[in-house]
């Protein structure tokens, strides 16, 4: 690493860097804390590094409806596609882009991000240059922060108590976490205005379906498509098809598997765009069906019937990373899910109490301040960056 980043006065003074180098759904759990910390009397200069168009389009539309300018730079690898597309685009592989990246990013005294793979890029660097500040992207009970990477971080930041004791129950018991809230929420209020919903042919009750993108906790290489099969034949439901938006990525041929539901008129299929990621569908479904992924937890926040599709027999009870189907009730095949959905509305109000608790565990409170806390956990982090560079020895 260049010895010029050891010089803090050769790097940008008080400058915070938000990195917006992933998936797309993972805008809204930074970008909010970037909105927090520009509203502060005592804002330091803040940069947000896009990696596409797509990234750059949907940051503005949530800054233009808060009211609020950031400085927007292309990232080297910038992606320029077509205007006003919100399909995750193809990125180049993350560990070169950071490599392209280290010098812009590693001048600013902080760096935010909302994905684990960014942390390689302090701890290859030794910890010279910025300090990173990772905010946690999901509530979920199967998140793994064993890897040493994660010891890069000067803060983690934690929507609730029950993140936090995962991230201490990995191994790294000493974790600088700040438990804050999730800051996805405060992204929903800012955009409320401007999210379409899907419209159906007919009112019925509306099933979401969330497949997770990992095999080993998703129903969609065991029963996924019997599922879209089922329920189409149904008179009785309609489906959002709503996979976690990095599915496609393990399964290439996804889009030919299920273009034959895209006319139908009791589903909604979306393999690929941004409403995957802003709780367009969550928000508006009636029933949640999954598997492994945390998205449950924001369908939760405000409690309805969720089932949850166990096609390869898992033992669920004896695994703490399914310890969220404690939330509904679990299938392991289409003649136990049409049982589940027989009785979802009137099984639910046991499931009522049991999610509100899971969500405050995981999730913790909503008082509309996460990004506030956030923000000032980023400040923080900005004071002992600024402090350790006065006071670090001369070289002799």
């Amino acid at each position: 690493m260049p010895a010029a980043l050891d010089h803090p006065e050769r790097r940008e003074p008080g400058s915070v860097v938000f990195l917006f180098l992933g998936e797309l759904f993972l805008i809204p759990h930074l970008l909010p804390i970037a909105m927090a910390l520009a509203r502060r009397p005592d804002a330091p200069r803040i940069t947000l590094l896009v990696i596409s168009s797509a990234h750059e389009e949907i940051i503005a539309e949530a800054l233009a409806a808060a009211g609020l300018s950031l400085p927007m730079r292309h990232a080297r690898g910038y992606l320029r596609l077509p205007q006003g597309s919100r399909d995750m685009p193809h990125l180049p592989w993350k560990p070169g882009l950071l490599l392209r990246n280290a010098l812009p990013i590693l001048r600013h005294d902080i760096a935010v991000c909302a994905e684990r793979t960014s942390l390689w890029l302090p701890r290859a660097a030794r910890n010279i240059g910025a300090d990173f500040v990772y905010n946690e992207h999901g509530a979920g009970p199967h998140a793994n922060f064993s890897a040493p990477r994660n010891r890069a971080a000067a803060r983690i930041l934690m929507p609730g108590e029950g993140m936090a004791d995962c991230v201490r129950a990995s191994g790294h018991r000493d974790a600088p976490i700040v438990t804050v809230g999730y800051i996805k929420r405060d992204y929903l209020r800012a955009v409320a205005a401007i999210r379409p919903t899907p419209v159906f042919a007919e009112k019925r009750p509306t099933i979401v379906y969330v497949p997770h993108w990992k095999r080993d906790k998703s129903s969609w290489w065991s029963i996924g498509e019997a599922v879209l099969d089922h329920v189409a034949r149904s008179d009785r439901y309609n489906l959002i098809f709503a996979p976690h938006i990095r599915l496609p990525e393990f399964v290439p041929d996804l889009e030919a598997r299920v273009a034959r539901f895209r006319d139908l008129p009791n589903m909604h299929i979306d393999t690929g765009s941004f409403r995957l990621a802003d709780q367009t569908y969550i928000d508006v479904a009636d029933i949640y069906l999954g598997c492994g992924s945390s998205q449950v937890l924001e369908f939760a926040e405000h409690p309805r019937p969720a089932i949850f599709l166990n096609p390869d027999r898992i033992d669920w009870v004896a695994d703490p990373r399914f310890s969220h189907w404690t939330m509904g009730d679990v299938a392991r095949d289409l003649a136990e899910l049409d049982r589940a959905l027989d009785r979802a509305f009137s099984a639910h109000p046991a499931f009522a109490p049991v999610q509100r608790a899971y969500v405050a565990r995981m999730m913790g409170g909503d008082d509309g301040h996460a990004s506030d806390r956030a923000a000032e956990a980023v400040m923080d982090a900005l004071s002992q960056h600024r402090f350790r560079g006065l006071h670090r020895p001369a070289a002799g």
